[in-house]
């Protein structure tokens, strides 16, 4: 996996080869294969060297399958996507001028691309504001859109609450009308910090009775994500934390900045539950409350800038 500001080895995944195109299409407005072919190295100072054909079979090849994946991302993001490919399918355009003029969900876009290639760990916060908290709340939004926001209800149950885990659990368990209260099986020192769990999502019933579709969902930015996508259990979570059971089990959820390998799609939604990656959550985005757009906006910019 690269991170920024280096760029993908010539042998990397079509979905990094993508990310990498559309960071430099970002810089430059447009990009196009033999653009992209020279970015990472894969052509010579002579372009009409003997003994090539197979080489350049190869690169041609793998572009198809980035265009193709560039093409599938367009699709997925269901119309917030911030380029576009020419009637060629060769050439990557930005679709808008610079950050001012961009939609908010070209934005979102653009937010998730830099916390999944930047290195998450030493450079989450820009503006003073933590990127990984930014996500914990554009997942609990997307979460409810998806619910349908008429009814739904959300709770971000992450680390960027200054509440201690018992208070948090027992706020969760009041607004869900289930759960109980806080319980611990644990004899000494709690260190949980948020038992891998960042948001939880639900629809309620107005007779307010336990039995309801609950969702638990935990959110990754950076690529060091794969280990993490079996560590949320709903069920353990409440044995080990609530006094009381579940009337119906929780289902499982991950929200992450990648836009996920294609290739890798099934398997992936089978360790983690609803997998809402980056394309996902930019076509549930809409009705961005402002104080979220600020926050997106003034983090991606200073992000932007230190790669300038």
């Amino acid at each position: 996996m690269f991170k920024l500001p280096s760029p993908p080895s010539p042998k990397a995944d079509t979905h990094e080869i993508a990310d990498f195109a559309e960071l430099l299409c970002w810089q430059q407005g447009r990009i196009s294969e033999r653009d992209l072919l020279a970015c990472l190295g894969r052509l010579d100072d002579n372009e009409f060297n003997i003994g090539c054909d197979d080489d350049e079979d190869e690169n041609a090849e793998h572009l198809d399958e980035v265009m193709n994946e560039i093409a599938q991302r367009n699709t997925a993001c269901g119309g917030g996507y911030p380029f576009s490919l020419d009637h060629t399918g060769t050439i990557l355009k930005r679709e808008h001028q610079d950050l001012e003029n961009a939609p908010i969900s070209s934005l979102i876009y653009l937010y998730l691309l830099l916390s999944n290639r930047l290195d998450m760990q030493k450079s989450r916060v820009h503006a003073e504001i933590d990127g990984t908290f930014i996500l914990e709340e554009l997942s609990s939004h997307i979460l409810r859109n998806y619910l349908g926001k008429e009814r739904s209800q959300v709770f971000v149950f992450g680390t960027s609450k200054s509440t201690s885990f018992r208070g948090q659990v027992n706020e969760l368990c009041e607004q869900l009308g289930e759960g109980g209260c806080f319980r611990s099986l644990v004899d000494g020192k709690i260190n949980a910090k948020d038992g891998k769990l960042d948001t939880v999502a639900w629809i309620p019933f107005s007779d307010c009775l336990p039995g309801q579709l609950i969702i638990f969902a935990q959110c990754k930015t950076g690529t060091n994500w794969r280990d993490s996508v079996s560590q949320l259990k709903p069920l353990e979570f409440n044995k080990k934390w609530m006094n009381l059971p579940f009337m119906v089990d929780p289902i499982r959820a991950f929200c992450l900045s990648e836009a996920v390998n294609r290739y890798r799609w099934k398997e992936t939604s089978v360790d983690c539950g609803i997998l809402f990656d980056r394309c996902r959550i930019v076509d549930l985005s809409h009705d961005l409350p402002s104080s979220m757009e600020n926050k997106i906006k003034a983090w991606t910019a200073a992000a932007l800038q230190t790669l300038a």
